[in-house]
């Protein structure tokens, strides 16, 4: 019984920030029907359909995305060091750091999961810089040269 009621509250967890039912249901295993009648009970309107997101690079196709991008990295960076929980718990405390810090941001929550899932195989890396000392993505854009978002000098890659 507890079980459930666990399941069910961080099904309401992600359901506040509008996470996809589909990502909800495989971290639950609540069924879908009940996730959606939830998510329409909770903000008055249903779930967004389609596809989501499967890459970082289509996320930060502009400045302002590729900084908020990097930002939910570091925060979900933080979370991970500071906290040995469950993947999901870390992702919605570092998705709410991120939102005190940039309350106003575009990235939901299904665009971090993606940035998450990047981080998590590789598919980007989060390195400072050497001149500003500024976090930055890399691979998280089609640049073929990498350079700071801040002070605009090339980054060098130690692979």
């Amino acid at each position: 019984m507890l079980e459930l009621f666990y399941k069910q509250s961080l099904a309401i967890e992600l359901i506040k920030r509008k996470a996809r039912i589909a990502m909800i249901q495989k971290t639950t295993g609540l069924s879908i029907k009940w996730l959606r009648k939830a998510f329409r009970e909770y903000h008055g309107f249903s779930a967004r359909a389609g596809n989501e997101k499967q890459s970082t690079i289509a996320l930060t196709r502009t400045n302002r995305n590729y900084k908020e991008a990097t930002i939910f990295a570091v925060c979900y960076r933080n979370a991970e060091t500071l906290m040995r929980r469950k993947e999901v718990d870390i992702a919605i405390d570092a998705f709410d750091a991120f939102k005190k810090i940039h309350p106003y941001a575009h990235l939901d929550f299904p665009e971090a999961c993606v940035i998450i899932d990047d981080l998590k195989t590789n598919a980007i890396e989060l390195v400072k810089c050497s001149h500003c000392a500024c976090w930055n993505l890399l691979n998280a854009r089609l640049c073929i040269k990498e350079r700071c978002g801040t002070c605009k000098t090339q980054i060098e890659v130690m692979r």
